[in-house]
């Protein structure tokens, strides 16, 4: 049987600066916390990496890369530190969603990425060897229905083989430049946030009714780099047990590590 483990996950470059610095900080820690669980938890490797990208976003269709062999990308500069995180890729599993996003409704399509920031700056906390193949997979601009549909793709790949997958999803809920760059917060983001986070981690199973609210003014503010399609493809997946291991936040940053109980795909 198939078992997908996802998790929501931060991906600020200033993490590896961070790490390599020896600095004391509670996101970093969390990671080493999160990833010693999961492996006490199952002992096994994962097989595989599903990426669900806010770097990569496409009109109309929803890609993935399904070279057998990725590269890292230089998409996020001016940080001073890039980590060149160069896995190999599963055209195979890439192929089975293809096929279950189309079962779906989907419009499914292979095209070339590689590995972004939002890829590789987690992988270096839970996956630091390389070695475990990663599908990157773009969001598609066609509306939160695209994203939930995909989610429900992904618990739709069958129970062909006993297989262990990490669903690596967006953990960034904000991030706005020009609050950044003034250090000045909009009290709607904390606000906001702090909903979202509820949401997901009050109970066992999270609270879908916030979607609704999360319209375009309130995603103008927030500007998250996913738009929150992470919640829409989370939900479609039907996820539960959210549990909070971090989460952090400046004036116009809030980032986030959500992990959430496995899911045996049908």
């Amino acid at each position: 049987m198939s078992r997908i483990w996802p998790v929501m996950a931060p991906h600020s470059p200033d993490l590896l600066s961070s790490w390599s610095r020896g600095d004391r900080r509670e996101m970093t820690a969390a990671f080493v916390r999160f990833r010693q669980e999961i492996f006490t938890l199952s002992g096994e490797p994962f097989d595989a990496v599903i990426a669900y990208t806010p770097a990569w976003q496409v009109r109309h269709v929803t890609l993935m890369d399904l070279s057998s062999e990725h590269r890292s990308s230089r998409d996020f500069s001016g940080f001073g530190h890039h980590y060149q995180y160069d896995p190999p890729g599963s055209p195979e599993l890439g192929e089975r969603l293809m096929a279950a996003g189309r079962a779906k409704g989907l419009a499914m399509a292979s095209g070339v990425h590689g590995v972004d920031h939002a890829i590789s700056i987690p992988l270096f906390f839970l996956l630091p060897e390389g070695t475990t193949p990663v599908l990157p997979v773009s969001q598609s601009l066609s509306g939160v229905l695209h994203a939930h549909r995909l989610g429900e793709a992904i618990r739709a790949l069958g129970p062909k083989r006993r297989e262990k997958i990490l669903l690596v999803v967006s953990g960034v809920l904000s991030f706005n430049a020009m609050e950044m760059a003034r250090g000045h917060e909009d009290p709607a983001i904390p606000r906001w946030t702090e909903k979202i986070i509820e949401s997901l981690v009050g109970s066992d199973l999270p609270d879908w009714s916030l979607l609704p609210s999360l319209g375009k003014d309130v995603l103008d503010v927030l500007d998250p780099p996913g738009r929150l399609r992470e919640l829409h493809l989370l939900k479609g997946l039907g996820v539960s047990g959210g549990r909070l291991w971090a989460h952090e936040r400046i004036e116009g940053l809030v980032q986030t590590l959500i992990s959430f109980d496995p899911i045996e795909t049908c």
